[in-house]
């Protein structure tokens, strides 16, 4: 039996690796992969989500399988919309809005106006009659339960699939900030170029991904994973193990990166924020931060206290559902309104 509700008021997260839904009143309700699989004739969708993801690198010729979001952006428009109506058909086949659905969708930071009008395109063509955006870090923030409205700086650093946002945030607004694409996809280029470059074996993206999964710390710990790839040489079967100290060195250098940014948002900070920054700490989220060691790496570089957040993957989506179960008091964060 359908629900009657007012409204249907939805958050989304949508990330390059997972999107993450917020429904008013009720909570997150769906995560799944940013994937989509579509038959190649007649463009109708085959899979989306985890289904859709375990079939990249074993899709058949008449299967395309497309991550329509890359780097925090959507790149393939046509697929992100298929993606996006076929995840909100499912709350149509249970609710029955009498004035239609309103979506707050969670951008990076410095996305052209042209990527941003992208983005509340899909949301329209979804559907939806209002689309609002909100900054990641921001929503981040929010969803770390820190006072963003407070006269006083906050610093957050939100390491997500695609991109790495860190913005330093006071009185309700950005003073500073920045987005990198470095993120956890970025980190599984990183271990097949190591692999291959270092050991001479050629691995895919799933394999990359699970390593750094199973692994999931770049301090020296015992343990690893055994990587089953193709050797460059003979082209035949190759085996190894895949330490934690591989992975700490197979991404370093975007750690590094991710580093030299967030010292760079440091040394322009004003003295009355950077004086907060230094007492509070540096916050840290999202899904990348959820490797053990990352945290004391940023630490030992920017010589501060690094807080990693509760539930650190859910922190852009947590703060998302904030906005929209408070949206009068929360309505000045948008960056569309």
């Amino acid at each position: 039996m359908l629900k009657i509700k007012k409204d249907l008021f939805i958050g989304i997260d949508l990330g390059t690796s997972y999107t993450k839904i917020y429904l008013k009143e009720v909570g997150i309700v769906t995560e799944l992969p940013t994937v989509i699989a579509l038959n190649k004739r007649n463009r109708t969708t085959v899979a989306i989500g985890e289904e859709a993801k375990r079939m990249i690198g074993r899709n058949p010729a008449n299967i395309d399988v497309v991550r329509p979001v890359i780097r925090g952006v959507i790149t393939h428009f046509d697929e992100a919309l298929l993606f996006l109506e076929s995840i909100l058909d499912n709350f149509k086949s249970e609710y029955w809005p009498i004035f239609g659905s309103r979506l707050v969708i969670g951008i990076p930071l410095d996305i052209t106006e042209v990527q941003k009008k992208g983005v509340i395109d899909v949301g329209l063509s979804s559907g939806a009659r209002e689309v609002f955006l909100i900054e990641e870090p921001m929503a981040a923030a929010l969803g770390a339960n820190l006072d963003v409205e407070q006269a006083k700086g906050v610093l957050i650093v939100d390491i997500g699939g695609g991109t790495t946002d860190i913005a330093l945030i006071s009185l309700g607004g950005i003073v500073l900030g920045k987005s990198i694409r470095i993120g956890g996809d970025t980190f599984n280029e990183k271990i097949i170029d190591y692999l291959r470059l270092k050991y001479g074996i050629i691995i895919g993206e799933g394999q990359a991904n699970e390593a750094k999964v199973q692994i999931s710390t770049i301090l020296n710990k015992a343990g690893s994973f055994l990587i089953k790839g193709r050797d460059i040489l003979t082209g035949l079967p190759k085996e190894l193990n895949f330490t934690s100290q591989d992975l700490r060195e197979s991404i370093l250098d975007n750690l590094l990166e991710i580093s030299t940014v967030v010292k760079d948002i440091i040394n322009l900070a004003p003295p009355d924020l950077l004086g907060d920054i230094s007492s509070s700490g540096i916050y840290l989220s999202g899904g990348g931060s959820l490797i053990s060691g990352i945290d004391e790496f940023l630490a030992k570089e920017t010589k501060m206290r690094i807080n990693l957040v509760e539930e650190p993957r859910y922190a852009v989506i947590r703060g998302i559902g904030k906005v929209i179960e408070d949206f009068n008091n929360f309505k000045k964060l948008i960056i569309n309104v």
